[in-house]
């Protein structure tokens, strides 16, 4: 593997190298104004514009994704304003939206679930790749009425052009490779799309990365053992390759098109926790550290199309659906597996935009998900189990002159079943939308929103019994849990037009019946109790640190509140190029009726940064400050605060034809912080990279 990453990436140099034979310098587009882009949402059912929607959506484009990182979807997103990561090593970061994640948000590609397993562990990468994304959508805050439940907290769609839905004029396509010092990195990939024929298209993409266990500014633990070494993150390496092809037939009236997508990965876990039995049947105790990798393998089949004018009153129908396989191997050190994981699953959705009917403009759909999961091995805490769903919704728009509003409604049901233990779990789940936007003059716009949205419980939480060795703890799942209800407003205030631009909002996020871990003190003892992983057998606490924490699926009403800011400024457009200036803040804070604090809580963060543009050259400079996280959960240790400074030059030739050239050079983390992010479950035993350099090429043809 490692040689065929060393090839992708000398094929993404070696092209652009021999491409390069004239070279002129590329003129910088015009732009006069700091005005907010009108970027297509797909993820919007009415696919309007990001400026035009009344709730809290950010988009990032290619250029931001690229220097924002593409090794984790987390990675991609995590400087965006409410949206922060939970790493777990390098190869693993899901997304965190306003202190919600795992099973609350939804990570898509494309417009269907990632549907793989990283709901179900922090460990467990989300098998979605950002590195060939056309544009990625954060929805902050519930978008439950065309998603479904699982994205009540909010969700993360990764655009992509594996299936095209125009017709290509000429052969296109992307050539790219970095190289990055701390981790020995390695990253190459190519994208074609070309037409064959006049009404069919093809698409093809392939990528591969790879890198060694990445430096740290020293040690791994924040108590590290006498015989711990600083400076690296001892099984931090990783491997990954995907590969796609879609073809599409392109109409006067419409489209219809499929993709197959292959995608492998092996990386390891540090910290990871992993026992054996001893020889002869005797107590189970703990392994020695290191070693633990993860195999992922995942196939998968897309369908999308889109046909317009198909009857009287109806302006278009489109429907979308994924079908996969995933697999998911735990492998200790000796090369057993000893925890295998699959996930067979499909989802789908067909929904039509009818004309307008007076003011109103909208979309009604129906969606079907269908989930078979399997798990073997000494670490299955989650029982086969199957969770299918059929949901109907309608979303609307009214414009009246300056005031727009939007309604919507949802009715899923969702059904799950613990297959050997035939325990059934059945939710009818209610979801209403409403926003109101008025333009106070052009470019100044205030609106809120007001989502009522019910999520049913995942498998894990419903159906969990065993060791969780990747958070040390022994989880008790509840069969009987009821769906939570979040009542979500959020309120904003806009300027979208001139030098300076601003987005301000607050939210708050009232959630029933909301579902969390809850430590365990089965003895009296006033400590959580802690258990070996042969506790369902044996049922004896014990009295040992490093012992799993014995934790059961409980409910209570929780509350989430904070706000979220962005401005920018273009300080100079004339000769000397241009010069913009971003500032950015966000906060949450919840707490569970009880009043204890909800876990994992992100901290006050603050963002600020340069681009500055000339024909040829464009640079940047980023840094951004999370403060100290020192009102924690019970259990939980306090986090100290960080800051990241990243900078970045890149350099763009004209080659022949249409053919555009960037080399470019990154420092990250150039302070050498020693950065442990609070969601993480493991910010004591594994820190973010240390300083790290990274130089590439960048062929767009």
């Amino acid at each position: 593997m490692k040689h065929f990453l060393s090839s992708a990436l000398a094929l993404s140099a070696l092209g652009t190298t021999v491409c390069a034979a004239t070279v002129e310098p590329i003129a910088a587009e015009p732009n006069r104004s700091s005005d907010y882009q009108q970027v297509i949402v797909t993820a919007d059912p009415l696919a309007r514009s990001e400026s035009r929607l009344s709730r809290p959506v950010s988009v990032l484009q290619r250029e931001e994704i690229l220097r924002a990182g593409t090794q984790t979807i987390g990675q991609a997103v995590a400087k965006t304003p409410g949206v922060n990561v939970a790493d777990f090593s390098g190869s693993v970061g899901r997304p965190v939206i306003r202190g919600l994640t795992g099973a609350r948000v939804r990570v898509l590609s494309d417009g269907i679930g990632a549907m793989d397993v990283s709901s179900l562990s922090p460990d467990h990468a989300v098998a979605v790749d950002p590195l060939f994304a056309r544009q990625i959508e954060i929805l902050r805050g519930p978008a439950t009425l065309r998603y479904g439940s699982g994205a009540i907290g909010g969700l993360v769609n990764v655009v992509d052009d594996r299936i095209l839905e125009r017709l290509p004029t000429t052969l296109t396509g992307e050539a790219y490779g970095h190289f990055e010092s701390v981790s020995e990195g390695r990253t190459g990939g190519l994208g074609l799309s070309t037409a064959l024929g006049k009404q069919f298209a093809l698409h093809l993409e392939g990528m591969a990365q790879g890198n060694e266990s990445y430096g740290i500014p020293g040690f791994a633990e924040t108590r590290p053992d006498p015989d711990e070494a600083p400076g690296t993150l001892e099984n931090s390496q990783g491997e990954h390759w995907n590969f796609s092809g879609g073809l599409s037939y392109i109409g006067a009236r419409g489209f219809l098109g499929f993709a197959v997508q292959q995608m492998e990965r092996n990386y390891g876990i540090p910290g990871h926790h992993h026992h054996h039995e001893e020889e002869g049947g005797g107590a189970i105790e703990p392994e020695a550290a290191g070693g633990v990798t993860i195999d992922q393998a995942q196939t998968r089949l897309d369908v999308k199309g889109e046909l317009s004018d198909p009857l009287p009153g109806i302006a278009a129908v489109r429907t979308r659906w994924g079908v996969n396989d995933h697999q998911h191997a735990e492998v200790e050190p000796s090369g057993e597996v000893a925890t295998r994981l699959g996930n067979d699953e499909w989802e789908g959705r067909i929904e039509a935009e009818h004309r307008p009917i007076g003011p109103l403009t909208g979309v009604v759909g129906i969606q079907l998900q269908d989930r078979d999961f399997t798990a073997t091995g000494e670490e299955a805490f989650v029982p086969d189990s199957v969770q299918r769903a059929v949901a109907a919704f309608m979303v609307e728009q009214a414009v009246f002159g300056d005031l727009r509003v939007d309604f919507g409604l949802r009715y899923e049901h969702n059904e799950a079943e613990a297959l050997a233990m035939r325990e059934t779990s059945t939710f009818d789940l209610y979801g209403v939308s409403s926003s109101v936007a008025y333009v106070l003059a052009p470019g100044y716009e205030i609106g809120s929103s007001f989502t009522v949205a019910g999520r049913a419980p995942s498998i894990e939480e419903l159906f969990a019994n065993g060791p969780h060795l990747a958070t040390n703890t022994y989880e008790i799942g509840d069969a009987g849990l009821e769906s939570e209800l979040a009542r979500n407003l959020d309120l904003f205030w806009r300027k979208t037009a001139g030098r300076l631009t601003l987005d301000l909002g607050f939210f708050y996020n009232d959630i029933s019946d909301f579902v969390f871990a809850e430590e365990q003190d089965t003895n009296g003892d006033g400590i959580a109790d802690r258990v070996e992983p042969d506790f369902g057998n044996t049922g004896l606490v014990v009295d040992e640190a490093d012992a799993l924490l014995l934790i059961r699926q409980r409910q209570q009403d929780a509350w989430f509140w904070g706000f979220e800011m962005a401005a920018g400024s273009l300080l100079i457009d004339d000769a000397r190029g241009q010069l913009r200036w971003r500032l950015w803040t966000d906060f949450v804070e919840a707490e569970l009726d009880s009043g204890e604090r909800v876990p994992r809580l992100p901290a006050l963060r603050f963002g600020s940064g340069l681009v500055w543009q000339q024909e040829r050259w464009t640079a940047y400079l980023d840094l951004t400050r999370a403060m100290s996280q020192d009102a924690t959960a019970a259990l939980e240790t306090p986090t100290d605060g960080y800051t990241l400074l990243d900078i970045g030059l890149e350099r763009h030739w004209q080659v022949s034809g249409s053919r555009e050239l960037t080399a470019f050079a990154r420092g990250n983390n150039l302070l050498d912080e020693e950065v442990r992010r609070h969601p993480s479950f493991i910010k004591d035993l594994a820190p973010a990279p240390g300083a790290s350099a990274l130089l590439g090429l960048r062929l767009r043809f």
